[in-house]
């Protein structure tokens, strides 16, 4: 039986923010080489939809989503700086969120049992009411949603080890005790937020867990922010759902940030991953993609991760040994967790 999916799609590549972005179709491109090679015995590929106007409509307001279809008559709009449109991106924006909830509704049906939606564009930093850092609309908030509201899921781990903090899908469960987000990210860098006193407010107080790292850390300090504070407190949450916004921007190749990581250590932490959706959720893991610019160690790194879905059974977990220098960041954080997780 085939229990992992993949979601990917040429149409992806017809969003285009521009000459000399960074967030270029070619990124999509090696990927669909890459799922062109996979063995349809192991990985099942699964169609892309448009999301409907009610499903985007659960993270974000009736504005903005009418400013990104006007998108559509106009060659180039600059929603920031960074974050341009074509006359396809809204359309693609929709059918990328589709995807993932396609990955989704079959792994909730018990078709599939993980999976990986290898989208464009990103979207762990898209806001209620507008755009930002590459990102359209926040694909995994929307899923998030979209298992509570149509799949019964009581209790979603979203982790999210891109370079840069997602302060979209912070800001959209920052209330919310059903969502536990974690964060592992460079800081101080864009967007600015992530700081570890950034917990959730209200009923969500707790369930936001921030581990702002310094740049350099590589392999041995992810492995110990895993070991010592990421599983401990997945753990105690017992998941029903985990949703992986996973950016390849913290790879030592990429150009976009200043981390260390190699793809060995991305298959590593998805390994751990893997491990507590067998423990907790019954197996249930999506992996979504979101940064990650360097082609190369884009192409290696989800190859990495796929390896690991295909035989999470067979994966090593992190290592227990290096990172010492990040020590006094991870006694921090679990000082500041510490009420929430310590009973």
């Amino acid at each position: 039986m085939v229990r992992s999916g993949i979601v990917i799609d040429r149409d992806y590549l017809k969003h285009d923010p521009g000459p000399f972005h960074p967030e270029r179709p070619e990124r999509l491109k090696i990927l669909l080489d890459l799922a062109e090679e996979l063995d349809n015995r192991e990985f099942r590929l699964l169609p892309p939809r448009p999301a409907s106007r009610e499903e985007i409509q659960a993270c974000h307001s009736t504005g903005y989503l009418e400013l990104l279809q006007a998108t559509s008559e106009v060659n180039r709009y600059a929603l920031d700086g960074d974050t341009v449109t074509c006359r396809d991106s809204f359309g693609v924006g929709l059918l990328a969120v589709g995807g993932f909830l396609n990955l989704l509704d079959a792994m909730a049906s018990g078709e599939l049992e993980n999976g990986f939606a290898l989208v464009r564009p990103p979207g762990h930093h898209a806001l209620r009411d507008r755009g930002m850092g590459f990102c359209l609309f926040n694909t995994v908030a929307v899923g998030a949603h979209h298992l509570k509201r149509r799949c019964g899921a009581k209790r979603i781990f979203i982790m999210d080890w891109d370079v840069h903090h997602g302060n979209g899908t912070q800001q959209a469960f920052e209330r919310d005790a059903s969502v536990l987000y974690a964060s592992t990210h460079q800081y101080p860098y864009y967007p600015g937020s992530g700081a570890a006193e950034e917990i959730g407010a209200g009923e969500g107080e707790g369930f936001t867990v921030n581990v702002p790292l310094p740049a350099g850390c590589g392999d041995a300090e992810y492995a110990r922010v895993f070991n010592h504070i990421i599983l401990p407190i997945g753990s105690r949450f017992a998941p029903d759902w985990i949703l992986v916004s996973a950016g390849f921007d913290p790879h030592r190749r990429d150009p976009l940030g200043g981390m260390d990581v190699t793809e060995s250590g991305f298959a590593t932490m998805a390994a751990a991953l893997l491990d507590l959706a067998a423990r907790h959720a019954g197996g249930r893991i999506a992996f979504l993609l979101e940064g990650g610019y360097d082609l190369a160690a884009l192409r290696r790194s989800v190859a990495g991760v796929l390896a690991r879905m295909r035989e999470p059974e067979k994966t090593e977990l992190p290592s227990s040994h290096g990172g010492e220098a990040i020590e006094p960041l991870v006694r921090k954080v679990l000082r500041i967790q510490e009420p929430y997780w310590s009973g």
